[in-house]
């Protein structure tokens, strides 16, 4: 059955969000503006990738948990796709990342969008003690370098990064698995990858890294495509 959306429901929700944002907002950063935007459901795809195209960052909450989130998932899509910016996606029961963390995690396997998310991540990674550039049982190709993660490595270092390189096997049944308990063994802050890598139709079929990272977040990601 469709009805006609709560419209002032919404509109007073926006209002309570700005007035607890504004309290978030230190009184010297004056170039911080804040705009509320009433958004159709429908018309997520199209008016959230508009107005993400002119934001620096997007900060969502993790669009899979015990209960569907499909607005999420929609918001989460449309800033990837539409507005074509990096996301940090704040796991349930929130998350804080320090201003020069401790240690950030790469997920790195030569992608056009892992490439794409390290260059989008690069100002957060030159502030980091240290990068790990981790690579799950990477593809020997003929001519290839003999160092797996060496390009991305001397191209973050070429940047001010402090990186080091850790090439694991895949031991579990699936990439993200062994993504996931690499950072939490070694203490990772945030992971930096790259979203998307097959078509979003085939990873809600036979899912895919992206959304079985998403599914089971633990600690904030940053995507980027």
């Amino acid at each position: 059955m469709l009805t006609m959306p709560d419209t002032e429901s919404a509109v007073a929700r926006a209002e309570e969000l700005e007035h607890e944002l504004r309290s978030l907002i230190p009184a010297h950063r004056g170039n911080v503006q804040l705009h509320r935007h009433h958004v159709r459901e429908g018309m997520i795809g199209r008016n959230v990738g508009e107005i993400a195209r002119f934001a620096d960052r997007v900060v969502a909450t993790a669009p899979y948990g015990l209960e569907a989130r499909p607005l999420q998932v929609a918001v989460l899509e449309a800033s990837l796709f539409a507005g074509g910016l990096p996301v940090i996606v704040v796991p349930d029961g929130g998350a804080e990342i320090a201003p020069c963390p401790g240690r950030l995690m790469l997920a790195w396997d030569g992608s056009r969008e892992a490439m794409v998310a390290a260059r989008a991540a690069l100002p957060m990674l030159r502030r980091a003690r240290l990068v790990d550039v981790v690579i799950v049982d990477p593809e020997v190709q003929v001519g290839a370098r003999s160092d797996p993660g060496g390009d991305i490595a001397l191209f973050l270092a070429r940047n001010g990064v402090a990186v080091e390189v850790s090439v694991l096997a895949r031991s579990r049944f699936r990439n993200s698995e062994v993504l996931r308990r690499h950072a939490m063994d070694t203490g990772a802050e945030a992971v930096v990858m790259g979203a998307y890598g097959h078509s979003r139709l085939r990873e809600q079929l036979f899912g895919g890294t992206t959304r079985e990272m998403l599914t089971n977040a633990r600690l904030p990601l940053i995507l980027a495509r």
